[in-house]
């Protein structure tokens, strides 16, 4: 046993949990502050494109560990259609990143749990009932108290984020749909490398050749990228998702703090009420769904519907 493996079974499943989702958030962190202060310099499209060829660079080691067979697939329709739901999210997604405080736009995209609710009623066929209907609900009128319509212009960098949370969200309905038969590692890897195509003819339009100084900006992008999905992956494994969905909103004040130091933004009194409401309800979701999963593997055909 290594050292790795032994200090892993000192800790409990959701300890490792909660530390690998706050590496997890650590990295978003890093994510947000990199796009800013690239989106300085680069148009949004080559940062996609960089961070997509990045992302694939980085998954070669597993690919050349395992082999081409671990990217043998039967449901490559499915991969292009995750694919390009991503590629779309991501460039409203940095749109957004690059032309609004940082913890609103944050805030925002904790909206993508209450999108997917929405979306698996029409695609995956699933019937939530009126609580998680309600908490919905309640979750987008926390968004509306971050924008504030009425009250002040609501900018296109706000309403790009809102459409990148419901991308990301339809991309999310496709990845739990291809969990059921496919490795990981490759899900990450066609991911970056099927979306280099279409995010390449997109950066061509305004490209910018990078400097000798974006190159370390670049790398930390394609570090972060994947560091922040391994993360991830790795805590939903070993702990309850109703936990690990609890741990995730470290990313709030940890974004905020950031952005304040690095960028001077301050994040008003709205954008925290706001960003509460938006997290009590994807928890109370996310709490409804773990509950319908423990009843339905307990009495098949008898889960939750609430």
């Amino acid at each position: 046993m290594n050292g790795r493996s032994a200090i892993e079974s000192r800790l409990s499943g959701p300890v490792r949990g909660i530390l690998w989702m706050t590496l997890g958030c650590i990295f978003y962190a890093l994510i947000y502050l990199v796009v800013r202060g690239l989106s300085e310099t680069f148009p949004v499209n080559q940062i996609v494109f960089f961070r997509a060829v990045l992302g694939s660079l980085f998954m070669l080691p597993w690919l050349f560990s395992t082999g081409l067979g671990a990217l043998r697939t039967s449901r490559m329709p499915l991969y292009l259609w995750r694919m390009l739901f991503s590629y779309l999210g991501a460039v409203a997604w940095m749109y957004g990143i690059a032309g609004m405080p940082l913890a609103d736009a944050n805030a925002l995209m904790f909206t993508m749990p209450l999108f997917t609710v929405i979306m698996a009623a029409f695609w995956l066929a699933e019937r939530p009932g009126l609580h998680r209907w309600a908490a919905t609900v309640a979750g987008f009128a926390g968004a509306l108290i971050i924008l504030r319509p009425g009250m002040i212009e609501i900018s296109m960098a706000a309403i790009a984020t809102l459409i990148a949370a419901a991308l990301f969200s339809a991309a999310l309905i496709g990845s739990k749909m291809l969990t059921d038969t496919e490795n990981p590692n490759a899900m990450v890897f066609y991911l970056y490398t099927l979306m280099i195509p279409p995010a390449a003819i997109g950066a061509l339009f305004g490209w910018v050749n990078p400097g000798l100084g974006d190159i370390w900006l670049l790398i930390a992008l394609g570090i972060c990228t994947v560091g922040a999905q391994q993360s991830q992956t790795r805590a939903f494994r070993v702990a309850p998702a109703s936990l690990v969905v609890i741990v995730n909103y470290v990313q709030l004040p940890l974004i905020a703090l950031a952005a304040w130091w690095v960028f001077g933004q301050s994040t008003d009194l709205w954008t925290w009420i706001g960003a509460a409401v938006i997290c009590a309800s994807t928890y109370y979701v996310s709490y409804r769904e773990g509950r319908h999963a423990r009843q339905s593997a307990a009495q098949p055909g008898k889960g939750d519907r609430s």
